[in-house]
């Protein structure tokens, strides 16, 4: 099963985890909600694939959505 983490990176370089989705359409879904929103136009979103629990170094295959002005 696909876990994927939605983080919030804020102007002031802060970064907070939004929350774990189960799928990319999910994921995208709450960023596009988050974005419209006026007083996050500022902030970036990134995706980010979660670390296997098993301990395994395997890399991650981010994807950073960009705010929309």
């Amino acid at each position: 099963m696909k876990k994927l983490y939605v983080h919030e990176i804020r102007p002031n370089g802060d970064v907070s985890t939004v929350g774990l989705f189960y799928s990319t359409e999910e994921a995208e879904g709450i960023v596009k909600k988050l974005q419209e929103l006026p007083e996050k136009k500022s902030c970036k979103y990134e995706i980010a694939e979660a670390a296997l629990s098993s301990g395994s170094t395997t890399s991650r295959e981010d994807k950073q959505v960009p705010a929309q002005k």
